[in-house]
């Protein structure tokens, strides 16, 4: 009975321990408690939210019952209203939207249940399976891939930012100015392809670049790079009789790229303006000017005062730009023809009508930006004296 209990209640105690350790370890130790007062915000805010998506979704019209009736239906049963309401009492949909809420978020809080979907006639969690994490995936490996490109490239954008065009240097022979000046003009065209580019990003929406890129393919006369796998590898097991099948990782490969790139493409070009402006304005403040009188030069005066600097603000955003990316996705997985919890959601909002369902991806995205803001706050109290000075008062 109680191994019972504890099994039907687990997620309910392993808040309740986090909460618990962080309080004790909070009790004489201001960053814990810092955490520990964090923590418990981040579970109010996922309590609201998941108050604001179940309300929304309640919105929409119809319910479970009706859904189920009228599957029933297709089967050549003859329904009757009185057969909808005993079925809308069954599934205690007769009750107010605040008691269903609540039972919602126990369900939820005590074991995970994201409750049921009508549309697929299961569980939520078993509906969604690996979609989720199939999403997340997306979602991480394109916002890598936005970082790895636009930080780097978005602090050579505001190194090269206020150089001229041609080496006027006095002290430089004929034949280094024009090497100088051959290296500035690179510098200077490659800033200005970055900014098209990343206007470009900004301005060409993600859907319309991944028909492009499939256009191409298409005129290339090259099989489309859509879904996950080609028709010759989506049933083959990745462990055949000879081991591992390598030539599926590959045709795997060669379809991952597309929904990665697609969806890191806007993100690039937002983080790519965003890295730069954070460096130009920091580059421009009194202590940067201290050091460069000190004899501070070049790139250690950019690595260690200005860039160091401004990477805490790109760091902090992580979550947003997870929502953000998020955002995007689903019209992407559409266009793409992926299976994910995006696409999922198109089909539980826009098709099916499946409140729980959408009630469910919406949730799990939240309770990831928020862990996500949750960790990068605590993180950087830890690392960074700024903002540890400015959250703990030491």
């Amino acid at each position: 009975m109680i191994i019972q209990f504890f099994s039907d209640t687990w997620l309910l105690w392993i808040l309740l321990s986090i909460g618990g350790l962080l309080w004790w370890r909070g009790r004489d130790n201001q960053y814990f408690h810092y955490v520990f007062n964090r923590y418990w915000l981040a579970l109010a805010t996922l309590l609201l939210v998941s108050g604001i998506v179940f309300s929304l979704m309640e919105v929409l019209p119809g319910d479970c019952a009706e859904k189920y009736i009228a599957y029933k239906n297709t089967q050549g049963e003859t329904i009757t209203q009185a057969d909808i309401q005993a079925e809308r009492v069954r599934m205690g949909l007769d009750k107010s939207l605040p008691e269903r809420w609540g039972r919602w978020v126990t369900n939820l809080t005590l074991r995970g249940d994201l409750g049921f979907s009508c549309a697929k006639r299961q569980s939520v969690n078993l509906a969604l399976g690996d979609r989720f994490w199939m999403s997340f995936m997306f979602c991480m490996a394109g916002l890598l891939f936005a970082y790895l490109i636009a930080v780097p490239f978005g602090i050579f954008s505001a190194f090269t930012i206020n150089k001229p065009w041609k080496d006027k240097n006095p002290q430089h022979s004929q034949v280094e100015q024009w090497i100088g000046t051959v290296m500035l003009s690179g510098q200077k065209v490659l800033d200005l392809l970055l900014r098209v580019i990343s206007y470009l990003g900004l301005a060409l929406p993600n859907f319309l670049l991944a028909l492009t890129i499939i256009l191409l393919y298409v005129f290339a006369g090259e099989p489309m790079p859509t879904g996950l796998f080609s028709d010759q590898w989506a049933s083959v097991p990745w462990f055949g009789p000879n081991g591992f099948e390598m030539e599926k990782l590959y045709d795997f490969l060669g379809h991952i790229w597309l929904p990665i790139f697609v969806i890191g493409w806007s993100a690039t070009a937002l983080q790519l303006q965003t890295v730069r402006a954070l460096v130009v304005d920091e580059s421009s403040k009194l202590y940067v000017d201290a050091a460069r009188a000190r004899g501070v030069d070049g790139v250690a005066l950019w690595a260690g005062y200005p860039v160091r600097h401004s990477i805490s603000p790109l760091f902090n955003s992580i979550g947003f730009d997870f929502q953000r990316v998020f955002n995007d996705l689903p019209i992407v997985a559409v266009v793409i023809g992926l299976t994910d919890s995006a696409a999922l959601l198109i089909e539980a909002l826009s098709m099916t009508n499946d409140q729980e369902l959408a009630a469910g991806i919406l949730f799990l995205v939240a309770l990831v930006v928020i862990s996500m803001n949750f960790i990068t706050d605590v993180v950087l109290a830890a690392i960074d004296p700024r903002v540890r000075k400015s959250v703990l008062g030491s």
